[in-house]
């Protein structure tokens, strides 16, 4: 499960990298954009793993 939780937060923020992109190239800023939406996803991954620790 450790390994499942943690490919599904990868895929998240790659996915988050994406969208920021392009959401970053609409106003000139597109590799702004992508790491701003891949740490704000990042951070809420972290958030979620510690909330949900598995023992």
């Amino acid at each position: 499960m450790k390994k499942f939780r943690t490919a599904v937060s990868v895929i998240i923020m790659v996915i988050a990298g994406i969208v920021g992109f392009f959401v970053g190239a609409s106003v000139n800023e597109a590799m702004t954009g992508a790491v701003l939406f891949s740490m704000i996803s990042g951070i809420a991954c972290i958030i979620y793993t510690i909330d949900n620790f598995e023992k």
